[in-house]
């Protein structure tokens, strides 16, 4: 299955910006099923919206995003790409007053 029809269903548009020439290098060497979860998070679609608009489950989604990030990170080490800020991992922020169980 082609990336093209994984996301046939959407507007998606390259914005030379975003996807400079060794991000798509790198998301180029992924499967296409990780090549549509990224590029729909870089949209700005939720875990859920991917997973609906690809027929997949959520738990696929934020495993392909892993397995991506992973690659991204290890560029990023090596001084060869930028992430985008929607790619960052979002930690949860602290709520104050919290006791361990």
């Amino acid at each position: 299955m082609g990336i093209g029809r994984l996301l046939g269903t959407t507007d998606y548009v390259v914005d030379s910006e975003v996807f400079g020439t060794d991000f798509e290098e790198i998301l180029d060497e992924q499967a296409p099923e990780t090549q549509a979860v990224v590029r729909l998070t870089v949209m700005g679609f939720t875990g859920t919206e991917i997973a609906d608009k690809l027929n997949i489950t959520h738990g696929a989604v934020r495993n392909r995003l892993t397995r991506f990030r992973t690659a991204l990170y290890e560029a990023a080490r090596d001084g060869r790409i930028w992430i985008p800020r929607e790619l960052h991992t979002r930690k949860a922020p602290r709520q104050a007053g919290r006791v361990a169980a």
